[in-house]
C-alpha cells in the first residue's frame, strides 16, 4: 500500500521522515513515500505525479506554521481527487481540528495521541485488506506491534516538538525551506500555473475553477456562463483572491478573469 506523506517545513518534514520510517516498522506492508526520498539528478515532477496518481492513502503533516502552505494544499487536492484514496491531517502541535480551516477541514484529521494514531493504522490496514494481493495484519497482531513500537514514535515526536529554537527562528526557518522548495522546483510553479502546454495540467485547472464556479452559483441559481457577466465576474474573483491555490495559479485578477471568458464564453 502506497502511502503519500506531504509536508511543508523543516518541523513537518522532521515529523513525516519519523512517520514513515515508524510506518514501515509498524505495517510492513505499506510503502511509505515523502519527496525527499527523490534520488539526485531525477526530474522531481514526474516523480511527485507519479506517486500522487499511485498513493491510495494521503498524510499531511500539518503544523502551526503550515497551515496554508501553497504545496500541502496542492498534494492534498491532488490525492482526494482519486475516488478509492484516503486523506487524513496529521496534527502535532495542534490542539483541535477545530484550528484548521479552509479546504483541509474537509479532511479527517489524526490527533497525536496513542488513540487516535492506532485508529490510524486501523484504517491504513484494513485499506490493504480491502486491496487485491495486499498482506494485512490480524487486528490482535496489529495492537501487539502497535504496543511495542507506539513509544518510539511518542519520543522522537515529543523531541522535534520539543526542539530549543525559538519561536522567531523556526518561522524564519519554514519560510526559507518553502521559498527553498518553491526554487528549485520553479518547473513545478509553471504546472500549477498552467503555463505549460500540458492537457493534464490544463484539465485539472478547469475541473478546480469549475467546482469553485459551481458553488458560486449553486445558491444563487445561476448557470456557470453566468459567471463572466458582471456584477458575478467581480465579485466571484474577489471571492477566491484569498484562496492560495487559486493565488499561485492566478497571481493577478486580470489572469483569472481571462481565463474565465476563455473557459465559459459561448464562442458565438
Amino acid at each position: 500500500m502506497k502511502i503519500f506523506l506531504s509536508w511543508s517545513g523543516t518541523k513537518s518534514k522532521n515529523i513525516a521522515e519519523t512517520l514513515r520510517d515508524w510506518l514501515e516498522q509498524v505495517i510492513q506492508s505499506t510503502e511509505p513515500w515523502i519527496s525527499t526520498s527523490i534520488d539526485k539528478g531525477r526530474k522531481w515532477s514526474k516523480d511527485i505525479s507519479d506517486r500522487l496518481e499511485d498513493s491510495k492513502i494521503g498524510i499531511i503533516c500539518l503544523t502551526r506554521n503550515n497551515l496554508n502552505a501553497p504545496w500541502i494544499l496542492f498534494e492534498a487536492g491532488a490525492i482526494s481527487k482519486t475516488s478509492d484514496s484516503y486523506v487524513c491531517t496529521f496534527l502535532t502541535d495542534i490542539n483541535s481540528p477545530s484550528e484548521i480551516t479552509g479546504p483541509l477541514s474537509s479532511f479527517q484529521a489524526t490527533r497525536f495521541t496513542k488513540e487516535d494514531v492506532l485508529k490510524l493504522c486501523k484504517t491504513i490496514n484494513s485499506r490493504i485488506r480491502e486491496t487485491k494481493g495486499g498482506k494485512s495484519l490480524s487486528d490482535k497482531a496489529l495492537e501487539d506491534i502497535f504496543e511495542i513500537f507506539w513509544p518510539k514514535l511518542q519520543k522522537r515526536i515529543d523531541e522535534i516538538l520539543k526542539s530549543n529554537k525559538s519561536s522567531k527562528n523556526e518561522q524564519s526557518e519554514h519560510i526559507r525551506s518553502d521559498r527553498e522548495l518553491l526554487e528549485e522546483t520553479i518547473e513545478g510553479i509553471r504546472f500549477l500555473k498552467g503555463k505549460l502546454n500540458d492537457l493534464w495540467t490544463n484539465k485539472e485547472i478547469r475541473e478546480i475553477v469549475s467546482e469553485y464556479v459551481g458553488k458560486y452559483c449553486k445558491p444563487k441559481n445561476l448557470d456557470h456562463f453566468d459567471i463572466i457577466d458582471e456584477p458575478h465576474l467581480s465579485d466571484f474573483t474577489e471571492k477566491l483572491s484569498k484562496n492560495p491555490l487559486i493565488r499561485k495559479l492566478f497571481p493577478t485578477s486580470k489572469e483569472f478573469h481571462e481565463y474565465l471568458r476563455n473557459l465559459y464564453e459561448v464562442p458565438f
